[in-house]
């Protein structure tokens, strides 16, 4: 990824709930992050919402987060890997989601 293209991926974007994201729509994840937070190690992703729309960041849930290998992310910063964000719906407080190529 272009050093400018990673700066914009990284500083562009209000943070929002998972929940807010559109059921059943695939968001291409343009850049993610490993973060330590307060809760504990995290993923925040950063979706293209659409042509012409600011780009959201969405904070993992754990159980998801600790899908990630370092190696993903390279991948999906590298844009060797295009996956695209699902977000399915709730089960009880649970979120349900989808990654997909």
């Amino acid at each position: 990824m272009a050093l400018s293209t990673s700066f914009q991926a990284v500083a562009s974007g209000d943070i929002i709930r998972i929940d807010t994201l559109e059921i059943d729509r695939g968001y291409p994840v343009v850049y993610a992050r490993r973060l330590n937070t307060q809760y504990g190690e995290t993923i925040l992703l950063t979706l293209q919402m659409g042509e012409g729309e600011q780009n959201v960041r969405v904070y993992m849930p754990k159980r998801y987060a600790e899908c990630f290998a370092d190696t993903d992310i390279e991948k999906i910063n590298n844009s060797v890997k295009l996956y695209k964000l699902f977000y399915r719906g709730k089960q009880g407080t649970a979120f349900l989601l989808n990654l997909e190529l």
